[in-house]
């Protein structure tokens, strides 16, 4: 699920994001399931998508957790999970709900016009793409507005504006009316609209899980076939089972784990991810974590 909800942007604002914290979270969000989670975030994908150093991925890691934006805690071993705070769909009905998101897929924010930016700059564009019909006021009240949104002097907005205006990525028009008031039209540009065929939120989703698992297992995957195996086990995510966990994957690590410690206990010469009998385990471990949310166990 490639959202973030236009209230979840608010918070970035509201938060005074970095420039860095901003493309991280614009990087990971295209992974996230309808819970706003990410299942692996691994330090290396990271630090080349946004060119970032490895101590700078921790940093912003701790710091959008201080800064109440998401959560994350270490996987099994060699990569962390992510969760937004305030950016779960999974019980939002989108005829009766009227939530506004921007889909962050639609948009190149790897383009360098966008990277090289000032953080007001791009926390302004990503505000402004909610407005799809434009946005028209009286200039003052648009600089009384966005100043206070963005904490920010009428002097610094104008910078963001002009950064945009410069970089094509806003168009504004101001003009005077009847009055002698000036007017202000915002549109959002289309310039980093992706125009081609959007990948499938979905197998976005379980490209992430297979990667968690191919980081986190590297060592017993086969000789042959690794994909597929990689495949049909993070497609044990995308089930009717799943739906009633928001942390399913952790249990399908949970299942890997147990279908790895079997074959060392048969004397395999050599355990192996296996799909079926991680399905089997599967199978084992969610009677175990139903009993426990219903004291049976």
């Amino acid at each position: 699920m490639y959202k973030l909800k236009n209230s979840f942007i608010d918070k970035m604002i509201s938060s005074k994001l970095s420039s860095r914290e901003i493309d991280f979270i614009l990087y990971i969000s295209a992974f996230q399931n309808n819970y706003g989670r990410i299942e692996s975030v691994y330090y290396k994908d990271v630090c080349e998508a946004i060119q970032i150093s490895v101590q700078k991925f921790y940093d912003i890691l701790n710091s959008l957790t201080e800064k109440g934006i998401m959560t994350y805690k270490k996987n099994h071993r060699a990569d962390v999970s992510v969760s937004f705070i305030g950016n779960d769909f999974s019980c939002v009905n989108y005829k009766k709900d009227k939530i506004g998101y921007l889909n962050v897929a639609a948009i190149d924010f790897k383009n360098k016009k966008f990277r090289e930016m000032k953080a007001g700059s791009k926390l302004l564009y990503l505000y402004t793409q909610r407005f799809i019909s434009g946005k028209h006021m009286l200039v003052k009240n648009f600089y009384d507005t966005f100043c206070a949104l963005f904490g920010v002097a009428q002097k610094t907005l104008q910078q963001y504006l002009h950064e945009l205006k410069e970089n094509k990525l806003l168009f504004i028009n101001k003009k005077r009316n009847k009055t002698y008031h000036y007017e202000m039209t915002m549109k959002p540009s289309t310039v980093l609209h992706i125009r081609s065929i959007l990948p499938h939120e979905k197998g976005l989703y379980l490209d992430n899980v297979s990667s968690l698992l191919r980081i986190n297992f590297n060592r017993y995957l086969p000789d042959n076939n690794q994909d597929r195996v990689l495949h049909d086990i993070a497609d044990l995510a995308d089930t009717k089972r799943a739906e009633k966990y928001p942390d399913f994957v952790s249990l399908i690590v949970k299942a890997v784990s147990e279908s790895l410690l079997q074959q060392k206990q048969e004397k395999k010469a050599r355990p192996v991810l296996n799909a079926a009998l991680v399905n089997n385990c599967l199978s084992i471990v969610l009677d175990q974590e139903a009993g426990k949310r219903y004291g049976f166990i």
